[in-house]
């Protein structure tokens, strides 16, 4: 017999939990995620996570925390009651954080560091990067290079805003502890904003990242099903037939409750990057042609039946996005109906789903590469180079400033024919007779590195960095480029 999963209250929380006996899993959930970060606060979710982690130390039952798109977690396994001493202990760290320290919070950064060091120094825009920018959703994949230079009132300031009791939910995989205690501070839900996609026609992006990478937005139904179908041809077609690739890993991010968007990673030898990146998209274009093979359907069925078709049990992961869903606003379908639906589903069905959402096509390929716009274009797909640098109209008629004009200083290139110019509007590159632009107005953070180094990014995740020290008169420059941007976007960052 399924499970009934028992909502209540406890203290203002709306808690989550199964009628089940023994060692039980305790959930403690913030409804605040890396989609909720600006750039230039990029990363201060994870620090908070592992600053609260090292305030209630020491802990000696398994225990952990992490940050998701859409959320903060803490959890425990054990008995319920030393489940529930744990999750007591965070909402009190949490309660006395106006009381953290530098000392705790240089800490913790360097821990980071250690966890992830290109992820710390890097930006690395993603596909949810490329589709919505650095807001919303899209900051989930772009790196959390301004960690370092996080402050301690704004790490206070952000848990302050966002761990309160209106934007908290608890999981237990058993009854609720009797001493469970949680004691947040007074708030309610916190609203999330999405700006919609920047990328609305058929895409190829320039990507940094080695490989192949396809994403699709899709109804949310039917997003997992559709992925893993995609997921079996993709691997029949490239891996099995071809063997151009060893696998496709897939995952689905909801946008919002009724869209999802669907990521299908491919992993070719650079040697294979374009015929992989042809052959992925022939096999697209096939399905909505021809349709999914029974096979697929069949694949997708069971991996769905997999992850949630125990008769006598509710996966953890479906009920801590129970209450993921239900602080962010977001319907969850019953297990049983998405157990119903997995038997239920036709190739007819997935392939009109993909035939709809075909138009928003996004393709990364590694940019490393030798891949045309007439390889894109053949293939029905625009070209995006993902590059900051931009030919304008006005670049292209020659009407930038030089040397002299309206009082700009010219900064030439050590090694090079290069020049820069900085205007109150753009930093315009010129060499030999080709014009380039970055809008200061497009610019999102401003990276002042600790080599000297300034790195510029827009509200799109496309960077560029300049290295003063290849620049004549380089110290002048770099501190011109500093005056010229708002403090706010300023933000001090690691050495490369």
């Amino acid at each position: 017999m399924m499970q009934t999963v028992h909502t209540t209250s406890h203290n203002r929380i709306t808690s989550f939990w199964l009628d089940r006996d023994g060692l039980c899993t305790g959930t403690l959930i913030f409804g605040v995620g890396m989609r909720d970060e600006p750039p230039t606060l990029a990363g201060i979710t994870h620090l908070l996570e592992h600053v609260l982690l090292r305030l209630v130390q020491p802990v000696t039952i398994l225990h952990g925390g992490t940050v998701t798109t859409d959320s903060l977690q803490f959890y425990a396994v054990g008995k319920p009651d030393d489940v529930a001493g744990f999750l007591n202990a965070i909402a009190a760290a949490v309660s006395t954080f106006r009381e953290l320290t530098d000392e705790v919070t240089a800490l913790e950064k360097s821990v980071l560091e250690a966890e992830d060091p290109h992820k710390f120094s890097n930006v690395s825009s993603g596909l949810l990067t490329y589709r919505y920018g650095t807001s919303g959703v899209g900051a989930a994949q772009f790196g959390a290079p301004a960690t370092t230079g996080l402050t301690k009132a704004e790490l206070i300031e952000w848990a302050c805003r966002w761990l309160v009791a209106g934007n908290t939910a608890l999981t237990f995989t058993g009854p609720v502890p009797s001493a469970l205690d949680i004691r947040l501070p007074a708030g309610g839900a916190v609203s999330h904003h999405q700006d919609p996609p920047l990328i609305t026609t058929p895409t190829v992006i320039k990507s940094r990242k080695q490989g192949v990478a396809l994403s699709l937005l899709a109804p949310s139904q039917d997003a997992d099903l559709l992925c893993e179908a995609l997921r079996y041809e993709l691997l029949a077609r490239l891996r099995h037939e071809a063997g151009i690739i060893y696998s496709v890993e897939n995952f689905t991010t909801a946008i919002n409750n009724d869209q999802s968007q669907l990521d299908l990673i491919l992993d070719p030898v650079r040697q294979n990057t374009v015929p992989a990146f042809k052959e992925s998209i022939n096999t697209l274009r096939g399905i909505v042609d021809a349709g999914f093979s029974e096979d697929a359907v069949q694949s997708a069925r069971h991996a769905l039946t997999a992850e949630l078709g125990w008769d006598d049990y509710v996966p953890q992961d479906y009920l801590d996005q129970l209450a993921i869903n239900a602080l962010l606003g977001r319907s969850t379908r019953d297990r049983q109906e998405l157990l119903d639906r997995a038997p239920a589903i036709t190739s007819a069905e997935l392939t009109t789903i993909l035939r709809t959402s075909i138009g928003s096509l996004i393709v990364a390929v590694d940019k490393s590469v030798k891949l045309f716009k007439a390889d894109a274009g053949s293939l029905g797909l625009a070209m995006d180079r993902y590059e900051i640098w931009q030919r304008t109209k006005e670049a292209k008629n020659r009407q930038s400033p030089v040397e002299g004009q309206h009082g700009n200083t010219t900064w030439r290139h050590k090694s090079s024919p290069t020049t820069l110019v900085l205007t109150s509007t753009h930093l315009i590159s010129q060499n030999s007779g080709k014009t380039k632009t970055i809008s200061l107005a497009d610019l999102t953070v401003v990276e002042d590195r600790s080599c000297g180094c300034i790195s510029l990014i827009d509200q799109r995740g496309r960077s560029s960095d300049l290295n003063m020290d290849e620049w004549k008169a380089g110290k002048k420059l770099r501190k011109q480029l500093i005056d010229a941007f708002p403090p706010e976007i300023i933000r001090p960052f690691p050495e490369e």
